[in-house]
């Protein structure tokens, strides 16, 4: 899978420059309704009569249908798992993205469909290895959303995208909307979660941050943690004016918290993190980086970017901790893209401090604090 996000990234995004923007079609809106109340204190517990879903062991395939669909027209799948403990783990799933023609036209370069390989029992490392004792969520609920839209799990639009001398290209930038499918089942099948984990890996990752605004939009009062995984955000200005209105994802931010009321060319990552962090104050928010992120620095070159990514990405990081009380970074060393889904979830350790351990404190609501590398060069994992 790594390899396959590296060459997503390496090719999709040198084509950033020639890229293409077509006509917009507006899809319905979401399902899912916002509300702005407030949690409780981390840690409350749920009433023992509260709903959890009667699933058969292991990972079950769903299959939506409805407005749901990849983005090439194909059907979009998601899976759950069964848990012991009525806490729920919401996973967004990465795999490059597209915002133009060149970016769009060459299969490959944004992952396009969902099935059976993506079940995650097929690749059970990191958060998914539910047999492994110091695997914080072993007994928690699990919802896997696969990401086939190219969009973030953001948009909210098919759009069509020219070039001259070539055919049209329509492409289903329906991440938004297969979100919302999974957000009715987990409505339908769970009166009230203890607690929910919502997470994802680089695309995934900031699935996960828009996510989890709406997923607590179905439970206001139930405390949420949150982890954006290899997802800092440290893109360029040209993306938000020409890339970003092509997936439609405008409507979608959660411009119910008053600090995200803005126009969408002045939103950050930061400013997210924070609007969020501010608005849910008793949950708890966080990023997890490399100082050299390997995808996310060819991302940010291959858009033209300027200046160092490692230096952003901590200025980035630094905005949110100033401004978000709730909110706490894990910086590693070295360049390796992500680690909820791989092994290295148990092994890495920074300055003293196990991620597996750091992710538990968060969870269990524990003594949690920032943990950065002084040694940011050096990898131990490689």
């Amino acid at each position: 899978m790594r390899w396959l996000l590296t060459a997503i990234l390496v090719l999709g995004l040198a084509l950033f420059g020639a890229a293409c923007q077509g006509d917009e079609e507006k899809a319905p809106e979401a399902t899912t309704t916002p509300t702005a109340t407030e949690a409780p204190s981390p840690g409350a517990t749920v009433e023992s009569s509260a709903l959890t879903p009667d699933l058969a062991p292991g990972w079950t395939k769903i299959e939506p249908a409805g407005d749901t669909i990849c983005s090439r027209g194909t059907p979009f799948v998601y899976f759950v798992h069964p848990g012991t403990v009525n806490r729920l783990v919401v996973y967004f799933q990465g795999g490059g993205a597209c915002w133009s023609y060149a970016t769009c036209s060459l299969s490959g370069l944004a992952k396009e469909t969902a099935g059976d390989g993506d079940n995650p029992g097929q690749t059970p490392e990191g958060i998914f290895d539910l047999d492994n004792p110091d695997n914080p969520f072993k007994d928690w609920f699990f919802v896997f959303i696969p990401y086939c839209t190219g969009d973030v799990h953001w948009g909210d639009n098919t759009q069509t995208y020219t070039s001259e001398g070539a055919n049209d290209l329509v492409i289903n930038h329906k991440g938004f909307v297969n979100v919302s499918a999974v957000l009715d089942w987990i409505g339908a099948n769970f009166e009230r979660p203890e607690k929910i984990f919502v997470s994802g890996c680089s695309a995934g990752s900031y699935g996960s941050v828009m996510g989890a605004a709406h997923v607590h939009a179905l439970y206001p009062d139930v405390p949420l943690y949150q982890l954006g995984d290899s997802g800092a955000g440290v893109i360029t200005d040209a993306f938000f004016t020409e890339g970003f209105p092509s997936w439609g994802a405008t409507e979608n931010i959660p411009d119910w918290i008053p600090a995200l009321d803005i126009p969408y060319t002045e939103l950050t990552l930061a400013k997210l993190y924070i609007g969020l962090a501010d608005f849910y104050p008793y949950d708890r928010w966080s990023q997890y980086n490399t100082a050299h992120d390997d995808i996310q620095t060819l991302f940010f070159t291959a858009m033209g970017g300027a200046g160092d990514w490692g230096d952003l990405m901590l200025a980035s990081i630094q905005e949110i901790q100033d401004n978000a009380a709730n909110f706490h970074s894990y910086i590693a060393p070295g360049e390796i893209h992500c680690i909820t889904g791989d092994d290295i979830f148990y092994s890495r350790e920074v300055e003293g401090v196990k991620f597996s351990d750091w992710v538990d404190d968060m969870v269990s609501d524990g003594p949690w604090d920032d943990v950065m590398c002084s040694d940011c060069e050096t990898d131990p994992e490689g």
